[in-house]
């Protein structure tokens, strides 16, 4: 709800699954699964609707841009990528695990209809928030130099008395 929202449109919003929909939601995964791949291994097919259920947590984040006469699309796109990033930082933050999960599953149009999305609206990825069961792999990070940098004029501007 902190994130920066330039003109406060709040283009983005997520739907929780509460525990008693879990069941649903598997079968939602499930049907998702097989429509992607009518040969899905029954591992497969069971590790979609195990993702339904295994987190005591599950929501799902949906952006809604709209064209704006001031606010450009890029904008409403990192505000909700920052309200994305505050959700998954405030689980850290209290001790939980948190990870979004993104892919084929969120472009269904049977499944996205199911959740309640409208045409304008784009699944973003659902999000599990937990217990840490196990340590990640450790990930390569890029190195600082790869995404820092520190502007530095060619010529010596005189036009402000900073």
């Amino acid at each position: 709800m902190r994130a920066p929202d330039h003109g406060g449109l709040l283009r983005w919003r997520v739907i929780e699954f509460p525990a008693g929909t879990r069941p649903a939601l598997a079968a939602l995964f499930e049907a998702e699964r097989l429509r992607r791949d009518a040969d899905a291994s029954p591992d497969e097919v069971a590790r979609a609707c195990e993702s339904a259920a295994h987190a005591p947590t599950i929501l799902a984040f949906v952006l809604r841009p709209q064209l704006h006469p001031i606010v450009p699309m890029v904008e409403q796109w990192l505000s909700a990528g920052a309200a994305l990033g505050n959700i998954l930082s405030a689980a850290h933050l209290l001790g939980r695990g948190a990870m979004m999960l993104s892919g084929s599953r969120c472009k269904d149009a049977e499944l996205r209809a199911a959740l309640g999305l409208g045409d304008e609206e784009f699944l973003a990825g659902f999000v599990s928030i937990g217990t840490i069961g196990k340590a990640s792999s450790a990930l390569v990070r890029p190195s600082p130099e790869r995404v820092w940098s520190r502007w530095a004029p060619q010529e010596a501007a005189a036009a402000c008395d900073l």
